[in-house]
């Protein structure tokens, strides 16, 4: 832009606003781009893949989890300053939230993202509050599992104090205790949570945080699969209007409980015989393409919504939008084994209101037992006029894809759960010891 002062010409040149995104998600980076961003990108070297990095003007290479990764970016700050630091990684947020406090920017705060990264700290600040009544504990011992189990009764639930994806997540039965404290003990756990059982059906709850306006976007029906792991997801989900406003209003009271002030959440709410009660919180989009669910079911990109919040181009919502359609996905089961090849796919294809067809294996790769979310074999996304209906649409797409496999040797099994937990554990970073010497920083 030019303008004229006397004789002077005075030029103004237009700076492309600086994100830096945190993790391996692409979309992110694509939403950074799209919105007209200078986009920096922060991830681990060996999770970089050909071509990945093309829309970025900066790839930094550095383990993002850690401390010195900070003092890293704030440095680079002084030279060429963030407008907005963003990520839709559990692994990443703590990070994020230390980067977002450091340099002055929005977004959650490391107190509220620690409370809702360490479920104990959650449990213990919803107790303070009075809010959502769960008997739970802290574990580490069979002797621990066995007292809560005769105070509160069988079976009850115990899981990974800290840790995303549904990983290490078991119903405890009387004759199981052992076999639980050994599971938790072969991860390399030092400490777990013990939840009474909740009752009824089990939804989530996707917002966003207006400057402490919170906004529900949508509220997500469930379907638990094998191991706890989620087998699928509809929007949006089918309840009574009373239970819509109760579910609503405890979402809000719990997101002021744990001071989020900014940006998407993803809260898990049980419909129990006595109310709603919140199962955890996180301050991100959720997982298991429900974002596009979203975007499908309301035309509303959480995504690029953080990212524009954030830089302060985007208008806060002024209330839930209205829905479009309903759209589900459905994670395909799959035998275990080598995967040799898949079939159906474009049968499923074929039909109009199926919007995407997802293998997550190749040819090769061993197929094993879902024990997190990581685990499942693929998916089919699609869309109705009812939630019904796309769920139905969803199921009978993943119901065509056939996994063709054969028995896997020993060289083909994937890391034991230790490796596997040792990548899902975020409890060193908030503080537990684990039993490989490692904790946080």
């Amino acid at each position: 832009m030019h303008c004229q002062a006397g004789q002077v010409t005075v030029i103004v040149l237009a700076m492309k606003p600086r994100v830096l995104v945190l993790g391996d998600q692409q979309s992110m980076v694509d939403a950074a781009v799209k919105l007209g961003a200078e986009v920096w990108w922060a991830q681990h070297s060996e999770r970089v893949r050909p071509g990945e990095a093309a829309a970025t003007a900066v790839t930094l290479l550095a383990d993002y989890t850690e401390p010195a990764f900070v003092d890293l970016v704030a440095h680079l700050h002084l030279l060429r300053p963030f407008d907005a630091v963003v990520s839709i990684q559990e692994h990443a947020l703590l990070s994020l939230a230390a980067l977002n406090e450091r340099l002055g920017l929005s977004g959650p705060g490391r107190e509220t993202v620690r409370i809702v990264t360490d479920k104990w700290a959650m449990r213990t600040r919803l107790a303070e509050r009075g809010l959502s009544p769960v008997a739970a504990a802290l574990g580490r011992t069979a002797d621990d599992l066995r007292a809560f189990g005769a105070e509160r009764g069988f079976p009850f639930m115990a899981k990974p104090v800290a840790a995303t994806g549904s990983f290490g997540v078991v119903r405890v039965e009387p004759d199981e205790v052992e076999a639980v404290v050994k599971r938790f003990a072969g991860t390399g756990a030092s400490a777990f949570l013990m939840e009474e059982y909740l009752d009824g059906p089990e939804i989530s709850v996707e917002s966003f945080t207006f400057a402490g306006r919170h906004v529900v976007l949508a509220l997500t029906d469930k379907l638990i699969g094998q191991g706890f792991v989620e087998g699928g997801h509809t929007v949006p989900a089918t309840l009574d209007e009373a239970v819509v406003a109760e579910v609503v209003e405890l979402v809000g009271t719990f997101l002021d409980a744990v001071g989020l002030t900014d940006g998407p959440s993803h809260v898990e709410v049980k419909l129990t015989s006595d109310g709603p009660r919140v199962v955890e919180g996180h301050c991100r989009r959720g997982g298991d393409r429900i974002n596009e669910l979203v975007r499908l079911a309301y035309g509303v990109d959480m995504e690029e919504l953080t990212v524009a919040w954030a830089l302060g181009q985007a208008e806060p919502l002024a209330g839930p939008p209205p829905a479009l359609r309903a759209s589900a996905i459905k994670f395909a089961d799959a035998p275990c084994g080598e995967l040799v090849a898949v079939t159906g796919e474009e049968q499923v294809l074929a039909d109009p209101d199926v919007t995407e067809v997802r293998v997550l294996y190749e040819a090769g790769q061993h197929i094993g037992p879902v024990r997190w979310s990581g685990d499942r074999a693929g998916y089919v996304i699609a869309t109705g006029s009812t939630p019904e209906e796309a769920a139905a649409r969803a199921a009978a797409g993943a119901a065509r894809l056939e996994f063709g496999v054969k028995p896997a040797g020993p060289s083909s099994v994937r890391p034991e759960d230790r490796n596997l937990s040792r990548e899902n554990d975020l409890s060193r970073h908030v503080g537990y010891q684990r039993t490989d010497g490692t904790a946080d920083d």
